[in-house]
C-alpha cells in the first residue's frame, strides 16, 4: 500500500467515504473498517496503534448509540425502571445506533489508512493535483511542519520546569503551565515572524510553487483497478443485505 500513488489512494478513500455516508446497513461501513485495517496490519503498522487510534471515535461512537436508544424509535424493545422513571430502550433506536457507530467506524478507519500510508507531503502535492485551493495547502504544509517544532519546544520548557520542581503540587503545577502556554504563544509568533523574513529572503510572493512531478506507472494501474474492484464488491456488500 505504500508504494500505491497517493492520487490513487485519495480517490479511493474518497469515494469509500460517500459509499460508506450513503450505505443504508451497517455491513459495508464494517467491510470497509476490516479491509483498511486488514491493510494497515499487512504494511506492518501495529495493532495497539490502530486500537489507539480508534479508541476515542468508539467512545463518542458508543455515546450515540446509547442516546438513540433512548430517544428513537416507537417499538419498545426494554425497559429500565430508574428512580421512579421507566427508560425505555427502542428497537428502531438501537438499529439505528449501530447504523451511525458503524459509520464512524469505517470513515475514521478510511481517515487512519490514508493518514498511515501514505506520508503527508505527497497526500498535499495530491491534493494540490486535484485542485485544492493553494492557501489550503500551503497553510496545512506549514501547520504540519510547526506543530512538531512546537511540541519540541513544549518538551523543552517543560522539561525545564521539571528540574526546577515546577510541578511539585497542584497550585505549582497551574502555574508552571500558564507560563508553558504564554511561553509557547511568545516564541510561536516569533518564530513565525523569522520564518515570514526568511521567506521573504528567498523570493516569496505570496504563493508557493506546487508541481506534481510524479507519473503514474503499471503498477499504479494495476492498483487503481483493483482498488476499484475492492470498491464495486464494498458497494454490492451493502445493497445485496439491505
Amino acid at each position: 500500500m505504500t508504494g500505491i500513488e497517493a492520487r490513487t489512494k485519495v480517490a479511493f478513500t474518497v469515494i469509500a467515504l460517500v459509499i460508506n455516508l450513503l450505505s443504508p446497513t451497517v455491513y459495508t461501513p464494517l467491510a470497509i473498517a476490516l479491509f483498511c485495517l486488514a491493510a494497515l496490519i499487512a504494511i506492518g503498522i501495529p495493532s495497539r496503534l490502530l486500537v489507539l487510534r480508534l479508541a476515542m471515535p468508539l467512545v463518542m461512537a458508543g455515546v450515540v448509540v446509547i442516546t438513540q436508544i433512548f430517544f428513537y424509535g416507537t417499538t419498545a424493545l426494554f425497559i429500565i425502571p430508574f428512580w421512579g422513571f421507566n427508560l425505555v430502550g427502542y428497537e428502531e433506536g438501537l438499529a439505528r445506533g449501530l447504523l451511525i457507530m458503524s459509520r464512524v467506524i469505517g470513515g475514521v478507519s478510511l481517515i487512519i489508512f490514508l493518514s498511515m500510508s501514505t506520508p503527508a507531503n505527497k497526500l498535499l502535492l495530491a491534493a494540490a493535483w486535484f485542485r485544492v485551493p493553494k492557501i489550503f495547502i500551503e497553510l496545512t504544509l506549514l501547520v504540519y511542519r510547526y506543530i512538531f517544532v512546537l511540541l519540541e519546544e513544549i518538551i523543552t520548557i517543560r522539561d525545564a520546569q521539571r528540574v526546577r520542581l515546577g510541578y511539585y503540587n497542584w497550585r505549582r503545577s497551574m502555574r508552571s503551565l500558564s507560563i508553558l502556554g504564554g511561553s509557547l504563544i511568545l516564541r510561536a509568533y516569533d518564530r513565525a515572524e523569522r520564518v515570514f523574513e526568511a521567506m521573504i529572503a528567498r523570493g516569496y510572493t505570496g504563493t508557493m510553487t506546487i508541481a506534481y512531478t510524479e507519473h503514474f506507472g503499471r503498477r499504479d494501474f494495476v492498483a487503481a483497478v483493483c482498488l476499484s474492484a475492492i470498491l464495486a464488491i464494498l458497494y454490492l456488500i451493502g445493497q445485496v443485505q439491505a
